[in-house]
């Protein structure tokens, strides 16, 4: 017989699918049950080491092919459970209240009594999708995002690929290793909004799917998108959830969030998945690396715009769509995995060590363009009175940055604030060289106008400043790829240890050579050299009263007290770790607002001030 299918949400961690899933596994052998969770990750780590772990998008076709039983739909009102009911239908099998204590045997027992019968997946006579892969230099780790788009759930699904003059071969390696898929070459790098605009012109689908070439979808990715689609018909951009590929339990992006100014980043980047939800919601902007566009949109008002080469490009056209009365949303059902840290493109490159001066620059041209294409679009989009009052703010909040910047460059803070520099100044340049040129593009799309900006103002956050808050996501690994540390010292020995939760490396005057301030919720792992059973915590004075909580590889640790004045080492007892073994932990703590509270100008919210952390 088949292993039992096991379909449960374990998060949050104390609701009671996650209890009686935990008592079944017990009474389970290792071979017996195959788990399926909306994503692996949502489960305990201590079951990846116990238990076959698969995303539900799996489910369909592991049951078609016969490599499980009928499901067992493990079940107790929590929010993961929307996802897991619209499995019921398509693949039958038994639906248990969790709160019930079922027993092992008996489900085995009443999952062999299900009928055989073969998942319900889509079916031709849909609409017409097709699929736009830009590649650039990608001929050496493309591969796995073409096989997940050929092995889509999606019937009839076209796939065409654009090198974009690579001269790497790209275009050749994937006409010789998947000849289903069209391939086109363009003679020059025509960049991300220019080159998507030569595919979208020769598209004749219903829907166009775009997918970043670094990027790896799930089976049911394009099926969902489609699904949000059809269900909401005033949509014109339908956003995936998108997970770090190196670190698949972070999020690189639930849509983008931008404020007046026209600062955009992905939403929730850098924080950890934990939300279970399939429902779409309603953003301002989605991220161009996977999305859908409703194709009749697309010709009304026009691909990207070129001048914008890359980066904003998709914030700009999400802006767009918004002006001509349609609708942009988040399908977090929809889900695929992306390089954003790059290893797969570094891999590819040569393995000497770059000059700080090679960095400075490649990054001082990103954020030129960056910085070029946010007053581009800020232009271009707003209503008049509003872009007025708008464009005066952001103007003298740039020329404020440009001198506290030009301070920092003057007191020799290096090639990087340097070259920022000259991107902000470079970015105001462009636009009054090119002022007409902008007009006329901010006439073409006033044109396509048809409500105004109070439609979806409520998605603009408010305020002109740069961003903050978010986090070092240089510094983020997950449990899949951390290395863990005996004794994490903030920057001088904190590489491969640090999960989501912490914000940028700060030098002390307390006589550590660095600190970092936590959030709400910081992640970091641990692994000794010999057995441990305690966990330290060495933070600098705290600048008022607070609490510490640990979590330890899921299991709840006890509550401590931080004093507000003095040094402070906290000290958590815990189960004995075998030397050698990654653990990863999680500490939620109290946070302040130093801007709110009279403590300075820091606008981020900060937790605990940390020294280092160690085994003992």
């Amino acid at each position: 017989m088949p292993p039992l299918a096991l379909v449960v949400c374990p998060l949050p961690a104390e609701r009671a699918a996650a209890r009686a899933a935990l008592s079944l596994l017990a009474g389970l052998g290792r071979d017996d049950v195959v788990l399926f969770c909306p994503e692996p990750f949502h489960a305990p780590a201590a079951w990846e080491h116990t238990h076959r772990l698969l995303p539900l998008a799996d489910l369909p076709f592991e049951r078609a092919r016969g490599a499980v039983s009928a499901p067992v739909y493990l079940q107790d009102g929590g929010p993961g459970e929307v996802a897991m009911r619209r499995y019921v239908a398509s693949v039958p099998g038994v639906e248990v209240d969790a709160r019930s204590l079922p027993n092992a045997r008996d489900l085995q027992r009443r999952a062999a009594g299900v009928r055989a019968e073969p998942a319900v997946l889509p079916v031709a006579g849909g609409p017409k999708v097709e699929v736009l892969v830009l590649a650039y230099k990608s001929k050496d780790y493309i591969s796995p995002c073409l096989q997940s788009l050929l092995d889509q759930d999606w019937p009839d699904l076209e796939i065409t690929v654009l090198d974009n003059a690579s001269g790497d071969g790209t275009a050749d390696f994937v006409r010789q290793h998947f000849p289903s898929i069209e391939v086109l070459e363009s003679k020059t790098n025509l960049g991300f909004a220019a080159g998507h605009n030569v595919l979208f012109e020769r598209s004749r689908a219903d829907f166009t799917v775009l997918l970043n070439h670094d990027a790896v979808a799930r089976r049911n990715f394009v099926s969902e998108l489609v699904a949000a689609a059809t269900a909401l018909p005033q949509g014109a951009c339908f956003g995936a959830k998108m997970l770090m590929r190196r670190c698949p339990t972070i999020l690189n992006s639930t849509g983008i969030v931008m404020n007046e100014s026209g600062f955009a980043a992905d939403r929730d980047i850098g924080r950890p998945d934990r939300n279970p939800s399939v429902e779409p919601e309603r953003v301002f902007a989605v991220c161009g690396g996977a999305l859908l566009m409703r194709n009749e949109v697309l010709r009304q008002i026009g691909g990207f715009d070129p001048t914008f080469f890359m980066y904003v490009e998709d914030v700009d056209w999400c802006w767009r769509a918004r002006l001509a009365g349609h609708e942009i949303y988040y399908v977090p059902s929809a889900v695929c995995v992306h390089d954003w840290h790059g290893d797969l493109a570094a891999r590819s490159r040569p393995k000497a060590v770059e000059a700080e001066a090679v960095v400075a620059a490649r990054e001082g041209h990103r954020r030129f363009m960056v910085e070029k294409n946010r007053l581009q679009a800020v232009y271009k989009n707003y209503e008049r009175t509003r872009l007025r009052r708008i464009w005066r703010g952001l103007q003298a909040y740039d020329r404020g940055r440009r001198r506290a910047l030009a301070e920092h460059v003057a007191r020799g803070g290096g090639p990087l604030p340097e070259r920022v520099l000259q991107a902000v100044e470079q970015a105001h340049s462009y636009c009054r060289t090119h002022r007409i040129g902008m007009w006329l593009r901010r006439w073409r799309t006033q044109r396509l106008r048809r409500v105004a900006d109070e439609a979806f103002t409520a998605l603009i956050v408010e305020g002109l400043h740069e961003p903050s808050g978010v986090g070092d996501l240089y510094a983020i690994v997950d449990r899949y790829c951390a290395s863990g540390r005996a004794e994490i010292h903030m920057e001088t020995a904190d590489s491969g240890s640090l999960g989501p939760g912490w914000h940028q490396v700060e030098k002390s005057n307390n006589g550590h050579p660095a600190l970092r301030w936590s959030m709400a919720e910081c992640w970091f792992y641990l692994r000794g050299t010999s057995p441990w059973s305690a966990v330290l915590m060495s933070l600098v004075p705290q600048p008022r009263d607070t609490w510490a909580e640990l979590w330890f590889d899921g299991v709840q640790m006890q509550r401590l007290q931080v004093l507000q004045g003095s040094p402070n080492q906290l000290r958590w007892t815990v189960p004995t770790v075998a030397a050698g073994r990654l653990v990863e932990c999680r500490v939620r703590c109290g946070t302040f607002v130093p801007m709110r509270e009279g403590l300075g100008q820091d606008s981020r919210e900060l937790g605990l001030h940390v020294a280092s952390i160690r085994t003992a």
